[in-house]
Formats: C-alpha cells, sequence, structure tokens
C-alpha cells in the first residue's frame, strides 16, 4: 500500500472514532456490575487468554448456568428435607436457620433461598476469579454431600 491508502485508511478509522459517543470503551475493563450484565451484555470472555483470570464478562456461558440453577435446586431440596424433618421431630443445629424457622416456615424458605442467591450471583459475576471458581465448586459440593445425608435420614423416617 502506498502513503495515500494508508492516509485513506487512518481517515476512514477517525470517522469511526468520532462517531462514538463515548469513545474507546475497550480502554477500561468491564465493570463488575454494568448495564450490559443485567441487560444484554455480549463480552463472553477476556480479548486475550493473558486477561482471563480476575476479568468481568457480560455474559456467562450454559455450563455455569447449569451449575448455578443445580446448586440452586440443591438448595431448594434441602430446604424441604430440613420442614419435613422438622415435622417428625427433628431439631435444626444451625443457630442462624433455627432463627429464620422461628420466623415461620416461608419466612425459612424465603431467606434461604435468598441468602444462596446472593451467593451464586456474586460467584457467577466473579467466575473468572480462582477464589470463586473454589467457591462454587465447595457449595456444589457441600450441598450434594448434603443432600446424601439428607437421603440417608429419610430412610430412617418410620
Amino acid at each position: 500500500m502506498g502513503k495515500g491508502s494508508t492516509e485513506l485508511l487512518d481517515r476512514s478509522e477517525e470517522k469511526v472514532y468520532e462517531r462514538r459517543g463515548s469513545g474507546d470503551r475497550r480502554k477500561t475493563a468491564t465493570a463488575m456490575f454494568s448495564r450490559r450484565a443485567f441487560f444484554g451484555g455480549n463480552r463472553r470472555e477476556a480479548r486475550r487468554h493473558s486477561e482471563r483470570e480476575g476479568s468481568f464478562v457480560d455474559t456467562h456461558g450454559t455450563a455455569l448456568f447449569l451449575v448455578v440453577t443445580g446448586v440452586a435446586t440443591l438448595n431448594i431440596l434441602d430446604a424441604f428435607f430440613t420442614v419435613l424433618f422438622l415435622s417428625f421431630g427433628g431439631k435444626e443445629i444451625n443457630p442462624i436457620v433455627q432463627m429464620a424457622l422461628d420466623l415461620g416456615i416461608w419466612w425459612f424458605i424465603i431467606l434461604k433461598s435468598l441468602g444462596i442467591g446472593l451467593c451464586l450471583l456474586f460467584l457467577t459475576v466473579t467466575k473468572n476469579f480462582l477464589v470463586s471458581r473454589i467457591g462454587l465448586g465447595i457449595v456444589g459440593v457441600g450441598y450434594t454431600v448434603l443432600l446424601g445425608w439428607h437421603g440417608y435420614l429419610y430412610t430412617l423416617i418410620p
């Protein structure tokens, strides 16, 4: 390419840049909570592999959706079995959960679901941080083990 075509290319890039309302968005990192994260984002991953760890994205993918939905389902099953076992004379040993139960069954379910929901929201948004991926794994394995325990206790009901 000659010098003239380079100038033409440079001018066309300037015109594209000038049409932007807020400048080049790539100069700043994606925010943890942005309007695109809630209302249709398009950034699925970091632009460079080296930037993946610790970056925020707008969309999160099917695999993460399935894991988060699975944990939320296990949470609901945990609440169901807790109420079931209490109806058979069981005792809640967690004092925080007992305080929620003292408010009533529906308050217990709402508070339990809201608590895990906020935790899952945070872990989803921060999925590109190692500690969040570890945390999501621990929560998933923890609920799976807990549901195994509930299954064992269920076999003991007369």
